[in-house]
């Protein structure tokens, strides 16, 4: 089997899955409908298009440099039950899941096009601390394939 990378997966694999996500995908485990994971995936990866503006906290706090450990060790998400409930979900954004989904390339390709734009920019997030272009892209890596997973899109996880 061949291996390919992160940037190949989440910019070819990860749109061609969705392909067999429908409204009637049973999530294995969790609250969100398919359509909410979708718009979950895109909020996520816009979360990362842009510059932090505010003020950076350094040096990092335990919670962030918690989180930089959890990414450097592959992170790896593990369902965490809650006492949330479906009303807890979100509004949704598209009027339809089909729409969501075509919304995920292009997500991918403006994450993608802000790190190629701003190579000496360093992330920043007040979760996780300044952290790599390598770390975030493992971050999302594993969140994509950790929500595929959950609707029955990936046989294994991780």
């Amino acid at each position: 089997m061949t291996s390919i990378t992160k940037r190949e997966f989440l910019t070819n694999t990860f749109p061609e899955l969705l392909n067999n996500l429908n409204l009637n995908t049973k999530a294995n485990f969790g609250l969100m409908t398919p359509q909410h994971m979708v718009e979950h995936l895109i909020m996520a990866l816009g979360s990362a298009t842009t510059k932090f503006e505010g003020e950076r906290i350094k040096p990092a706090t335990e919670q962030q440099l918690g989180m930089q450990k959890f990414i450097q060790s592959g992170s790896v998400l593990v369902h965490r039950p809650s006492e949330k409930t479906k009303a807890d979900l979100p509004p949704l954004k598209y009027a339809s899941l089909e729409e969501a989904i075509t919304n995920i390339p292009k997500s991918v390709e403006k994450y993608y096009a802000f790190q190629d734009n701003n190579p000496d920019y360093i992330p920043y997030a007040s979760f996780m601390g300044e952290v790599s272009y390598e770390d975030v892209e493992l971050f999302h890596y594993m969140h994509v394939k950790y929500h595929l997973w959950q609707f029955g899109l990936l046989e294994q996880y991780p």
